[in-house]
């Protein structure tokens, strides 16, 4: 009998791979064994040609849901012969490039056996099946095996264990199995004093219906639980957590009760009730708390993706939660008990499960009917994106806010999870956690470089610094647009492109604060254009407090009295006094090419946002009060060369909102003013492309989560005849740039 040796490399462990295996090699006749090997799983296989060929065939294009096979290798056997067909221990050895799965959300078959009083998981919160719950949350080594996660300290029960040895079980192999006789449990706390209640998950339920404030421990990190129909747990919360205005997600019971909160078009549906289940940022309806994300036009919602939620929702009245990431601003989600208990909700519903990697919420937003991520994490990592092969093998830890790191890996980048503002020392501590997590699960023990923002002053950076003198190999500092231009390239696939780089800020190559940005991307990135630098009064308080950057840029075209009358509304005398001697001295008062500053001053023009309290905040809502209007003042638009690089003078646009409030409506004017900031990048981005004869144009940067601009630059680009991309694999914030700096890092193309 001819004898192969099998590696299937993919996402082929902890997804049912191996029962899937077990079974065809049965129907085939096929003799042999299947084991995982690291990452991998390898294969004998004994038996006539035609079967084992038909077997082969059913591997290609009838595998599990959840796998992903990226290679076949097969060579000939030499090996014993087997009797029947196995599965035998798993091996620490082998080889090292296939990818673990995600968490995914309970399939419709657990959720069935839940609220079935005949069987023996009814109402129980940790039923799973190889089809569904965690598996990048709980593994703690390769291979993935019961032993190697947060699973091994709960013995397996006989009932468990027959379902876990049955190749014919969905449960067969399944490393989470467990039962209320042999799993985790929940417990119900109220301050640090356990309640002790039989029924914890009921009685947090009733708390929830009753205006309480719950911590709830899921599987992969802690939400703060607060009822939707009520507003006075929701402002409670946010003192709580120290979030004045900043958007709370809510999950749904159901896409009926979604849409009774939301407009959601087809593929925001899709999205909501994938097995990934993200939080879907949808433009909301007047039948939800403006608590819940005021000033905004949009909100984000979930559906329930583990037997918790569904029990929560079956105990409760409430048609949705507020269900938002249990931490303090700037800090990771909470995962240990201790912690949790420490929260300052009302109580606290904590299970006795380990954690090992915490891991926040995904959240998209549609934009141009393609899937954007704002944040890639739950459901998604550590799964690879895709690029063109790498000699090298890149480490790179993102920038500051926002934060993730990369691990490029030949053909891979394996993004980690969300990990958040790097200014935080425990923050930075995560960080280095989820970078070593991800280095074993990818099998890298040793990299060949180390990329990293320009930044002096960013911890990541600094991070960087330390890793790369660990490792004994090369320091690669990344100007922040060129990593987001990179990111966009290679996520496109795309050789070369030009690429509008729109954020807040990010370190410039002459050492001034760029974010306005047309860079040339390709074997080398050039900066081709810029919007014009403006000034910031109090430097990062012009953030802060958009009216000191609109005063900045109005400088340009009023004199200081006529600024003092112009900004009377907006300050105390004595600080606009102050503000008004920093314009006239140029005393901290940077330059900044910001289009994300642009934004700002126009939102506090127009009385939309006078003070940012959380990242984004003036444009968010900006958009949303754009939203009311329509594009009809005329705004001029500027562009001149200068040094070689095209300049959007952006004073135009600041000018003419300031004149139009007394002829058009606020909404036009912000309509009208983001309308006018996208076509001017646009403009020299297509001026670029045809110096370089190129026909390829991006849009990057947190700018890019904007519908409105983006649409509006996408037109124009299709209808000068030029292909237009935007990110669908990656966020198009800073959570995205590290796969553009491990890019930048892997082919030298950092200068």
């Amino acid at each position: 009998m001819p004898q192969y040796k099998v590696i299937i490399s993919g996402t082929v462990q902890g997804v049912g791979f191996r029962p899937f295996i077990y079974r065809a090699a049965k129907k085939n006749n096929i003799h042999g064994y299947i084991r995982n090997s690291c990452n991998s799983v390898e294969l004998l296989l004994e038996g006539k040609e035609d079967e084992i060929s038909n077997f082969l065939d059913t591997v290609r294009n009838n595998s599990p849901p959840l796998s992903r096979i990226t290679n076949i290798d097969i060579k000939p056997g030499k090996e014993k012969t087997y009797s029947d067909f196995f599965i035998l221990k798993s091996e620490k050895q082998g080889n090292p490039d296939s990818i673990m799965p995600p968490d995914v959300a309970m399939c419709d078959a657990c959720r069935d056996e839940v609220f079935d009083s005949s069987n023996r998981r009814h109402l129980y919160p940790f039923t799973v099946c190889t089809d569904c719950g965690p598996r990048f949350t709980m593994i703690e080594s390769l291979p993935y095996d019961r032993e190697n996660t947060t699973m091994s300290k709960f013995k397996i029960c006989e009932d468990c264990r027959h379902e876990y040895f049955d190749p014919m079980d969905r449960r067969f192999h399944a490393e989470p199995v467990c039962c209320p006789d042999c799993g985790p449990h929940y417990e119900l706390y109220r301050g640090r004093e356990n309640t002790f209640s039989k029924n914890p998950i009921k009685d947090a339920a009733a708390l929830l219906d009753n205006g309480k404030i719950v911590a709830v421990k899921g599987i992969g990190g802690t939400h703060l639980v607060a009822g939707t129909t009520g507003d006075d747990a929701i402002l409670r919360m946010r003192r709580v957590l120290r979030r004045p205005m900043k958007p709370f997600a809510i999950m749904a019971l159901n896409i009926v009760e979604a849409k009774r909160i939301a407009f959601i078009s087809e593929k925001e549906e899709q999205l909501l009730s994938s097995m990934e289940r993200p939080i879907v940022i949808v433009l909301k309806k007047d039948k939800i708390s403006t608590n819940i994300s005021p000033g905004l036009g949009n909100i984000g919602i979930m559906l329930p993706h583990s037997g918790l939620h569904h029990l929560l929702f079956h105990y409760s009245n409430e048609p949705a939660f507020v269900m938002t990431s249990a931490n303090i601003p700037g800090e990771p989600m909470s995962i240990d008990n201790e912690d949790i208990l420490s929260l300052g909700a009302d109580f606290s519903l904590i299970h006795n499960r380990t954690i090992k990697n915490r891991c926040d919420d995904s959240v998209v937003k549609v934009l141009n009917n393609n899937a954007a991520f704002i944040r890639r994490s739950r459901g998604f990592v550590p799964s690879p994106v895709e690029v063109r092969e790498a000699k090298r093998t890149v480490l790179s830890l993102g920038a500051e806010l926002d934060v993730t790191a990369c691990i490029l890996k030949k053909d891979r980048a394996f993004l980690t999870q969300y990990i958040g503002n790097t200014t935080k020392p425990r923050t930075l501590e995560y960080l280095e956690s989820a970078v070593g997590n991800l280095m074993e699960l990818t099998g890298v023990d040793k990299v060949d470089a180390i990329a990293v923002d320009m930044h002096p002053s960013f911890n990541t950076s600094a991070l960087g610094t330390e890793l790369s003198g660990k490792f004994k190999v090369p320091l690669i500092k990344c100007q922040h647009h060129f990593a987001h231009a990179a990111s966009l390239l290679a996520e496109s696939g795309h050789e070369k492109m030009v690429c509008i780089a729109a954020d807040g800020v990010g370190y410039g190559n002459d050492g001034t604060a760029w974010g306005g940005e047309i860079i040339v991307a390709g074997e080398s990135f050039e900066r081709a254009g810029h919007l014009l630098p403006q000034l910031m009064p109090g430097g990062d308080l012009a953030a802060r407090y958009p009216a000191r950057m609109a005063a900045g840029v109005l400088s340009g075209k009023y004199k200081p009295d006529e600024l003092s009358r112009i900004f009377k509304p907006y300050f105390e005398k004595n600080e606009l006094d102050i503000i008004l001697k920093q314009i006239e001295r140029g005393f901290n008062s940077p330059l900044t090419s910001s289009a994300g500053r642009i934004l700002d001053a126009i939102a506090a023009l127009l009385g939309v946002c006078t003070g940012r309290t959380y990242e984004g905040e003036p444009a968010m809502k900006l958009e949303a009060f754009a939203m009311k209007g329509k594009d009809i003042v005329d705004m001029p638009i500027t562009i001149k060369k200068n040094d070689g690089k095209y300049v959007f003078d952006t004073t135009g646009i600041i000018e003419t909102v300031y004149q139009a409030r007394d002829e058009y409506s606020y909404p036009d004017i912000a309509a009208s003013s983001q309308a006018a900031l996208a076509r001017g990048l646009c403009e020299m981005a297509i001026k670029a492309a045809r110096d370089k004869k190129i026909g390829v144009i991006g849009f990057s940067g947190g700018v890019a989560y904007n519908n409105a601009i983006i649409s509006t630059a996408g037109n124009i680009a299709e209808e000068e005849g030029f292909e237009f991309v935007v990110h669908t694999k990656v966020p198009c914030g800073d959570g995205g740039i590290s796969l553009g700096q491990a890019m930048m890092g892997a082919f030298g193309n950092d200068k």
